[in-house]
């Protein structure tokens, strides 16, 4: 009766038109936002595309317009969750074998990629389904293993062993597996290097030891008197990582994780309450050029010694004092055979988890794979890796806090601070070692990027 009533008059004839222009301009935006099947899944590949590099545009006013329509059809339902993981799952094989990317790529897509398609679909679910596909070829078990000195017991193991290994394994039916053999029975990373470069092994989770031969230019982060902290540490990585990355490249080698050995300091059997004691000391070297260069400025005469040498060496009374990293201490026991150690460190070295440029080439082979599709599956896998490093660092950072306050609490372990003499001996002698080897161990022009860069850290962080 109510309509009636208004059809019988101009006023309400033009309020019911009023209502249903209204209607019709509210419904427009769903109207064209219709798309094809083919059309929707044009613009995911355009998308997606669009992502798949480092440097990315600005997108086309004509695409952001199709990716809104596409929203708009999600938030209707007339593209359900379902069809869109299947298209993007389509494109993103498709892409793997048309289009290169790397690691930077896909360690910064997560939030450009979100941004278009959560919650619908995220960057998260598209590695389980890349990691799925890309794998599912595979006609046997592809096996990734890895060599390290790292004791079980420390999270240089157990970090990958509870997290990314078992998720791969998890994400490829078991197609992937990654084998870590721990505890140096491949034996020390020289050994585990050259097994790699003739294809006995993947890889190689480095000591700083493996890390200098695999990426020489690496030295110039183990100078002492470098690092004060570990947020120094991070801000100085950060900035020059892909400088990094690089220098293991020019060996064949590829960076997946870069970790801490840690902050080094002197312990010893015998009191020691100076550079003197040390000196009279039987002091052992392990770690290399920069170690050995800092005593000499020092005048300490070191006995070198392999790196699974330096518990006997400890042990048997060879050598009484050495300079270590906390973590190594404790996984290695290490601690049994001290009694004192100098404080504060006096140098920083990183931990690296390194695979061989053959990977490449066994993911082709082994999953079946195109050129281009092994070289995007190898920089994904990489890309895995360094997504782990905070979480990896934190506990070993964690691990090596526990540590010290074990050694002082419960192993009775006393520090000795450095005089204000030896500081400043230690200091004038850090200066000297790094001009020493500027241009012979590391290029000059790095440590003095690293330098200008710490200093401007600590400018912004007073």
């Amino acid at each position: 009766m109510f309509t009636k009533h208004l059809l019988t008059t101009q006023t309400g004839r033009n309020l019911i038109f009023s209502c249903i222009a209204l209607v019709l301009t509210v419904m427009q935006p769903v109207i064209s936002a219709a798309m094809t099947p083919q059309e929707s899944r044009s613009v995911i590949k355009q998308t997606i595309a669009s992502l798949w590099t480092e440097t990315r545009s600005p997108t086309p006013p004509a695409l952001k317009k199709q990716q809104d329509a596409l929203k708009n059809m999600l938030a209707a339902g007339s593209l359900s969750k379902s069809d869109l993981k299947l298209m993007v799952g389509d494109e993103i094989m498709a892409i793997m074998n048309q289009q290169e990317a790397n690691r930077y790529v896909f360690n910064t897509i997560d939030k450009p990629f979100d941004s278009i398609f959560a919650p619908y679909i995220t960057w998260e679910t598209v590695k389980e389904i890349m990691w799925g596909r890309a794998s599912a070829p595979a006609k046997e078990q592809v096996v990734i293993t890895i060599g390290t000195l790292a004791p079980n017991g420390t999270p240089y193991l157990s970090v990958p062993r509870t997290t990314i290994n078992p998720r791969i394994n998890k994400l490829t039916k078991g197609k992937i597996k990654i084998k870590i053999y721990g505890g140096g029975v491949m034996g020390e990373d020289t050994d585990i290097l050259r097994k790699m470069d003739i294809g006995q092994l993947t890889g190689c989770g480095c000591t700083s030891l493996g890390v200098l031969k695999a990426a020489p230019d690496m030295s110039v982060f183990t100078l002492p008197g470098l690092f004060k902290s570990y947020e120094e540490v991070d801000y100085v990585f950060k900035k020059y990582r892909k400088r990094i990355d690089q220098a293991f490249e020019e060996r064949d080698y590829f960076l997946a994780a870069l970790i801490d050995t840690g902050f080094f300091r002197i312990y010893s059997k015998k009191k020691i309450a100076s550079i003197e004691d040390v000196r009279k000391n039987k002091m052992l070297t392990w770690t290399g050029q920069i170690e050995t260069t800092l005593y000499d400025k020092l005048g300490i005469n070191p006995t070198p010694v392999a790196v699974p040498e330096v518990i006997s060496a400890l042990s048997t009374g060879l050598a009484d004092t050495n300079l270590a990293p906390a973590v190594w201490m404790l996984g290695m026991q290490g601690y049994q055979y001290a009694n004192y150690y100098l404080d504060p460190p006096i140098m920083y070295s990183p931990a690296a988890i390194i695979v061989s440029a053959n990977i490449k080439g066994k993911i082709q082979k082994e999953i079946g794979v195109s050129d281009m599709f092994a070289q995007n599956f190898k920089e994904f896998f990489l890309s895995e890796y360094n997504f782990m490093e905070p979480l990896w660092r934190a506990k070993i950072r964690e691990y090596d806090s526990k540590a010290m306050d074990a050694f002082q609490k419960k192993c009775g372990i006393k520090a000795m601070p450095y005089s204000d003499e030896d500081w400043e001996m230690i200091k004038k002698a850090s200066v000297a070692v790094r001009e020493e080897l500027a241009d012979k161990a590391y290029p000059r022009e790095l440590m003095e990027g690293v330098l200008a860069t710490l200093e401007e850290y600590r400018q912004n962080n007073q």
